[in-house]
């Protein structure tokens, strides 16, 4: 039977916001309300299970940092229940338990101290903490003087130290460089590869697939969406570029005096994605686009734009081996065969001059998804042949 370790039920947590300071002392002296209230979280009902990888996605705002918190026992919900079994290790806001003017070496007992660890069972700890922070002899000099890359290794280095039942993770693998992120990284696995429970929040859809075994998705203090990983952080990302869609044109909608005083000569009218709105590895990727031209002596060319939803360009390409196109045409693009991994992604598309130099216009496709088929990682199949 699986054994849940975190619990919420019907989880509320309002803030009373007031527009001047004073507005606080006039509540209780005329016990008259004087704040608006801002709900962070909406009755939040949610079960994390014994040994499971729990991850939270969502927007700036949507209560993930003070679920976390809440759950962490560092924030008092305003109404609800929560239940937690074991011990919890937190990394929120690294390094807000420090003091300035201590040493490195000093900071590291006081940081446990918080944490709930002894000085003996900390001197145990030392070496390993030192050993993973990585900043040399820095650690006996004064906080104080550190950069802020040296005082997240040492803030996440003993949040680490302790040996918790359950870990709360929030984007703590964005901290110091590329090589400290991969250590955190494998620290992090190792936690999970033990059976610890974790919760994990980032904006990472990388991690959040890697880790995680089940997510949810707030929105406005509220569970929209909870599910496997990659079916959650696709309906998410699919989400945000359509928002960056109607932002884009609401955008030029706002501007009519500069398209009219400089109309372009050649503009993409429509794209028509297929298959759509499901991709799977293999089919062919069909991109029709409707290109009109305003002036039949313009000459332009096309090019596009292959990206994940997270930004990563996976192809360019150019009609720069072919004549230049003049007037409205139909263009079709095809990619036969298509050989990516699951994820979601859209294409854009671009009319420009001759050279590749002055953009007549510029759009983007409707996204699409290609689901998960195998458990081989990264986003392109390349054929491969072992020989042993």
């Amino acid at each position: 039977m699986e054994i849940s370790v975190i619990t919420t039920k019907d989880l509320i947590k309002a803030y009373k916001l007031y527009a001047k300071p004073i507005d606080r002392l006039k509540e209780i002296l005329f016990r008259k309300q004087y704040h608006s209230e801002f709900v962070a979280l909406d009755r939040m009902n949610i079960e994390v299970k014994k040994g499971e990888t729990f991850g939270i996605i969502g927007e700036n705002g949507a209560g993930k940092s003070t679920l976390l918190k809440i759950i962490s026992r560092t924030l008092k919900q305003t109404e609800g229940e929560v239940h937690i079994q074991g011990r919890v290790s937190s990394l929120l806001e690294l390094g807000s338990g420090f003091h300035p003017e201590f040493t490195g070496m000093e900071n590291i007992y006081f940081y446990g101290s918080l944490l709930g660890i002894s000085p003996l069972e900390m001197k145990q700890k030392v070496e390993d903490i030192i050993s993973f922070a990585d900043i040399g002899e820095h650690i006996n000099y004064p906080l104080k003087t550190y950069s802020s890359g040296m005082y997240v290794r040492l803030a996440f280095s003993v949040a680490m130290a302790v040996d918790p039942d359950i870990l709360i993770v929030d984007e703590a693998l964005s901290v110091g460089d590329l090589y400290f992120q991969k250590k955190s990284a494998e620290k992090i696995l190792s936690f999970k590869e033990q059976g610890k429970t974790i919760v994990f929040c980032s904006h990472s859809m990388y991690y959040i697939n890697r880790l995680c075994d089940r997510v949810i998705w707030l929105k406005n203090g509220q569970i929209t969406m909870e599910g496997a990983p990659h079916a959650v952080t696709q309906a998410y990302e699919t989400y945000q570029l359509k928002k960056e869609a109607v932002n884009r044109s609401e955008t030029a909608e706002a501007t009519p005096a500069v398209e009219s005083a400089s109309p372009s000569l050649v503009l993409i009218r429509n794209i028509i994605v297929t298959p759509f709105p499901t991709v799977r590895c293999g089919d062919d990727l069909n991109i029709e686009m409707e290109i009109m031209a305003r002036d039949n002596a313009q000459s332009y060319q096309v090019a596009a734009i292959l990206k994940r939803i997270d930004g990563i360009d996976i192809i360019g390409i150019g009609t720069k081996e072919y004549e230049p196109l003049h007037g409205s045409r139909r263009v079709n693009l095809c990619f036969p065969s298509l050989q990516l991994k699951e994820g979601t992604f859209f294409v854009e598309l671009y009319a420009m001059d001759e050279q590749f130099v002055h953009i007549f216009d510029m759009k983007a496709s409707n996204p699409f998804t290609i689901p998960k088929e195998s458990v081989e990682l990264g986003f392109i199949n390349i054929p491969y042949r072992w020989t042993i």
